[in-house]
């Protein structure tokens, strides 16, 4: 029951809960507070065998508090730490219940000057109580002294001078990233609406700035071996070296460069980034000319039923709290967009494209699934957000609004070979500079 008296409120019938420890012992599978998994393979842990899975138990039963992948992970990497310490005595003690005190107090010593070394020690210190084997004796009683707080900091803030500079540079990468995606995205905008002359030089780029909307990435074709050329590179960067893709995608340094703004404007810390989803907008009471954005804040670090805070911004001008939410939203139009195709659902703000063409797939070791480009090329599919999306986009879907009807300049014959694609954005001429 709750604190009011309340009875809680009862799973579905069937509902079976995710098995935290395999059948052999040595996987520990994690759920973090959106559903999604995370699995922690003890096999690769250099300790005997049966510590592995004293490990695996000990771990399975502190995670039963978490409700983020983070902390498991910071967990995991104090357990790698714990490990190579092991290994490196040459003897190693086979299981948890056969740590000497001596062995622990050379643990101590070696990683209580560090803040890394320290919260090792915290966290493999509550791991190791959990062992029933280590409840009393000498072992016992050097677990039971408290971790060291001193030491030299590992940060320190910036002087106000410094902080200037720092805000200054990211105003003036995030200003030009801004300035690019309008520019480009006024020129896709004319593109589609058919008011670009189909044997102009604006016309071509605007072909590829609609596959690069649609699918992230420059039209072009994949080889015998599967990797994937184009030659829209020398259209789209000119003799100044422009961006390619970039033309209508934040990079991760301007996105980080937004968060720094973010951070000094509304006083957010990192943590509230990558879950902060796009605001909501609503009228402002009397007013036409403003917006008022409405920010659900996530703070996890507020307590259990307090994480949630809502906070409102108003864009009256160029100096007013909003408008770094406007622009925040314009420059990431065409990520949301495209992260939203290809996985629905999600409605996350910060969005960059942080992937290239030759990444190739772990698991496969090949490009990734392609899908197509509105004329008709072959594309490699993209990762945005914090989850994998393997998911291809149709060919039929459609790209964006209706163009008026042109002639076909893409077509594909039967034999698959590179001289049987052509496309209009693929040419061996270099383009006229201008």
């Amino acid at each position: 029951m709750s604190g009011r008296g309340r009875r809680a409120v009862l799973p579905p019938p069937g509902f079976q809960a995710t098995e935290r420890i395999a059948a052999d012992g040595l996987q520990v599978t994690m759920l973090n507070k959106e559903g999604f998994k995370r699995v922690f393979d003890f096999a690769a842990i250099t300790v005997p065998q049966p510590m592995r899975s004293s490990l695996a138990r000990a771990f399975a039963a502190q995670s039963m508090g978490w409700n983020s992948h983070a902390s498991g992970e910071s967990y995991w990497r104090s357990i790698e730490i714990f490990a190579r310490f092991l290994k490196a005595q040459g003897h190693p003690a086979d299981d948890l219940g056969d740590l000497t005190s001596a062995t622990l107090r050379l643990w101590r010593n070696n990683h209580k000057d560090t803040p890394g070394g320290r919260e090792a020690l915290a966290k493999i210190r509550t791991l190791l109580k959990r062992e029933p084997r280590l409840a009393q004796g000498l072992a016992a009683e050097e677990l039971a002294r408290p971790v060291p707080k001193k030491g030299k900091p590992s940060k320190q803030s910036y002087r106000p001078s410094e902080r200037g500079q720092v805000l200054l540079a990211a105003e003036r990468q995030f200003r030009a990233a801004l300035l690019r995606i309008r520019e480009n995205t006024a020129l896709l905008d004319r593109y589609r609406s058919g008011a670009l002359d189909p044997d102009s030089r604006d016309w071509r780029i605007g072909a590829i700035l609609e596959c690069v909307a649609t699918t992230g990435e420059l039209p072009g074709y994949p080889d015998k071996e599967g990797k994937v050329y184009t030659r829209a590179e020398g259209l789209l960067r000119g003799k100044n070296g422009g961006k390619t893709t970039g033309r209508l995608f934040l990079s991760r340094a301007e996105l980080t460069a937004l968060a720094v703004m973010m951070t000094d404007r509304y006083g957010w810390n990192l943590s509230v980034y990558d879950r902060l989803h796009v605001p909501v907008m609503t009228p402002s009471a009397g007013e036409r000319a403003t917006v008022t954005y409405e920010v659900l804040v996530e703070k996890r670090r507020s307590g259990e039923g307090r994480w949630f805070d809502t906070e409102n911004y108003t864009d009256s001008g160029a100096d007013s709290p909003g408008r770094l939410i406007t622009q925040a939203l314009e420059a990431t139009q065409h990520g949301r967009a495209l992260a939203a195709a290809l996985s629905p659902g999600h409605d996350l703000l910060m969005v960059a494209r942080n992937r290239r063409r030759t990444d190739v797939d772990s698991n496969l070791d090949r490009p990734r699934n392609v899908a197509r480009c509105a004329s008709g090329c072959p594309r490699p599919t993209r990762e945005y957000g914090r989850e994998v999306t393997r998911s291809a986009r149709p060919s039929s879907a459609p790209a964006g609004p209706p163009s008026p009807p042109r002639a076909s300049h893409c077509s594909t014959n039967a034999a698959p070979t590179r001289a049987s694609t052509s496309c209009p954005t693929r040419t061996s001429r270099r383009p006229r500079s201008t």
